[in-house]
């Protein structure tokens, strides 16, 4: 009898652990960089997922020192399965050693997702380490009102968008009869890379680049007659004062309210702040127009928010079933928050099923796609990303903060940091001389 007993309890046992496992295995914890004003979207997102599938999600949430927490996480071992960030974030994640490959055979409705937005996940080897959710350009958000009130045309060009910015600046737009509002906001901060986060779209528009891609590796590019035209540009408009007082030391999180509050009259971003800037200055007095061309034509950066799998992860197949949802025509509309007045997750769908115009109803989102699809540029794909953008963002910033300064031969230096830090990386071109 005591051997029965003690062999039931055994089978008992096993049969509880392994509930347990399976029970286990029935959650994931996804950590997502995202502010709060796309939290009720995140949840709206993984509610979905949990009614389709079972599997309940653990999330955290924050739009401030994500990568310190993740950091700090990975030093105590208390990552999560899923990290929802920046594309441009692969590299340095990477870095970290906290990646796990992804294969797209085991994703349902991968080869749904476009050719664009895979390429633009990829490592610098060509491998993934990351899912595509969501894609998007940039746009001037101008004040209509201001721009009619001085009789001003839409602008197409860069000395349109300078005519502009000077005459928000000069001429009071605003009727109140003072010298209180500017022509474009500018983030030109180190923080984040800021500076070179605003600038890289003016350089691809003069036809320029950060680098050259060669069989072996990268060759930088920032000493060219094109770069220095971009920056002499953007410095132009702090220099001359149509940008508001501190471009210099601005992120974004800064520029925003100067839009919001009526102090600046160009402001440029992605569609994720088409809600906001619906609600203050309002929909009425704000339009969205297509990026200026400069010498070498329209030109935006483009960005994503990917999936990333982290080798944290103990339920592959779990987070895979997530995945799916994610790129699914169903989660990428949830996604996408029309008509919630929240900040979007998913901008652009990546998914080529989803209609755009049909969801959105809205020609403004048009022209991000349509940017998207003609005029976006990817940060080339460097293993670490970050560490360019955080040293040209150094860079940019001194060359704006110096109205005097000789363009070229600051970029002259600049570019011979960035050739150090590539030959860091292991992927600085044998051509470089």
């Amino acid at each position: 009898m005591h051997k029965k007993s003690l062999r039931a309890l055994m089978v008992s046992c096993a049969m509880l652990c392994a509930g347990a496992g399976v029970a286990q295995a029935q959650s994931i914890s996804v950590w997502s960089r995202q502010t709060d004003e796309s939290l009720s979207v995140l949840k709206a997102l993984t509610d979905a997922f949990t009614a389709e599938t079972g599997i309940k999600v653990e999330t955290f949430n924050t739009g401030v020192d994500f990568e310190q927490r993740l950091a700090r996480a990975a030093a105590g071992r208390t990552l999560p399965d899923i990290v929802l960030n920046d594309t441009t974030a692969m590299g340095q994640m990477r870095q970290m050693g906290i990646l796990e490959p992804i294969d797209p055979a085991k994703i349902t409705g991968s080869q749904d997702v476009s050719q664009s937005a895979w390429d633009g996940a990829k490592a610098s080897d060509g491998s993934l380490y990351s899912v595509p959710i969501s894609a998007q350009s940039f746009a001037m958000f101008i004040r209509k009102d201001w721009r009619e009130k001085l009789g001003m045309p839409v602008p197409k060009t860069w000395d349109d968008v300078r005519k502009l910015a000077e005459a928000f600046t000069t001429k009071d737009p605003d009727g109140n009869g003072k010298a209180d509002t500017f022509g474009m906001a500018i983030p030109g901060s180190t923080t984040r890379g800021y500076a070179s986060w605003f600038i890289s779209s003016f350089i691809w528009q003069a036809g320029g680049d950060y680098v050259k891609q060669v069989p072996d590796g990268f060759v930088p590019t920032l000493n060219t007659p094109q770069v220095a035209q971009a920056l002499t540009y953007v410095r132009g408009m702090i220099c001359d004062k149509f940008a508001q007082p501190g471009a210099i030391n601005a992120t974004t999180g800064d520029t925003l309210p100067t839009f919001r509050s009526g102090q600046t009259g160009i402001f440029i971003s992605g569609p994720y702040h088409i809600p906001q800037l619906d609600a203050e200055p309002g929909k009425d007095v704000v339009e969205v127009e297509m990026m200026p061309a400069g010498p070498g034509g329209i030109a935006s950066l483009a960005e994503g928010t990917s999936a990333f799998l982290l080798k944290s992860s103990k339920d592959h197949d779990a987070a895979n079933k997530f995945f799916s949802f994610l790129i699914s025509p169903k989660g990428q509309e949830i996604a996408m928050a029309q008509g919630s007045g929240r900040t979007p997750i998913v901008r652009l769908p990546v998914n080529s099923k989803v209609d755009v115009n049909a969801i959105r109803q809205d020609p403004r989102w048009m022209v991000f796609k349509e940017t998207f699809d003609k005029s976006s540029h990817y940060m080339p794909p460097i293993p670490n990303w970050t560490a360019v953008r955080t040293l040209t963002g150094e860079g940019f910033n001194s060359i704006l903060a110096k109205c005097d300064a000789d363009v070229p031969t600051e970029l002259e230096a600049l570019n011979k940091q960035v050739a150090k830090e590539l030959s860091g990386q292991d992927v600085l071109s044998a051509s470089y001389k």
